[in-house]
């Protein structure tokens, strides 16, 4: 019985430091989900409407003559963009592979470059004069806070106390995604929650369902330890 209690004791101990250690993450990592609100976490304060009001409202008229020439577009809509260094109207279309912008007198696709890129992202961005340190444009290979189906995509990032990194959608130059160092900590912490250390998506992966075995191995342990310790006291004479 001394044997099978010292070998319940041994695992309990351990297994309270492995379930210890992972509640104390828990803790951490929930803590900060709870105190820090979302709106901050999804860089909603970072950003602003950088798009100007429609200056020639007869340009209407020419999203038949738009249609004809794409009619694979699903939907369509006229908006006022910083393109070239000025804001220009155009028609923003949106069809089953994708969406892009149209030359209203043309008909022709509209090619952004990196310099519309950069003039767009200064202009979104909503934190004060912007301090652009780097415009790249993604193709092929996602950075770990971006999810793969939004490539490709521009990247702008700033020099301020969050690292903000701006996505821009490579066809029409809307904004599409913002990352920040809170958002990055966020996602750390969720990864560290949901025991997923290489997506960050899945609850239900085996490091979690281990650590219930482990939970539940705890409690066993510690049950089992506790009924022989009041057995033990029982038989002690008085």
């Amino acid at each position: 019985m001394q044997y099978q209690s010292s070998v319940f004791r041994t695992w309990h101990r351990w297994l309270g430091i492995i379930v210890g250690v992972q509640m104390v993450i828990w803790a951490i990592s929930g803590a900060y989900m709870v105190i820090v609100q979302l709106p901050f976490i999804h860089g909603e304060h970072l950003t602003e409407e950088a798009d100007g009001e429609i200056l020639d409202s007869s340009m209407v008229n020419r999203l038949p003559a738009v249609l004809d020439s794409y009619p694979q577009a699903t939907q369509i809509h006229l908006v006022n963009r910083l393109v070239k260094g000025e804001f220009q109207d155009f028609a923003q279309l949106h069809s089953d592979t994708g969406k892009f912008l149209v030359d209203l007198n043309t008909l022709a696709l509209v090619e952004l470059t990196a310099d519309d890129i950069r003039d767009l992202a200064a202009a979104y961005y909503a934190k004060g004069e912007p301090n652009i340190s780097a415009v790249e444009y993604l193709e092929d290979v996602a950075p770990s806070e971006l999810n793969e189906r939004f490539l490709p995509i521009w990247r702008v990032d700033f020099k301020d106390f969050g690292n903000t990194s701006l996505y821009l959608h490579p066809q029409t130059g809307e904004m599409t995604v913002r990352r920040h160092d809170f958002w990055r900590g966020f996602d750390i912490m969720w990864m560290f929650h949901i025991m997923d250390y290489k997506d960050r998506v899945d609850i239900t992966t085996w490091w979690l369902r281990a650590f219930i075995f482990a939970t539940f191995a705890f409690l066993f342990t510690g049950t089992v330890l506790l009924l022989q310790t009041i057995w033990a006291s029982r038989r002690k004479p008085v």
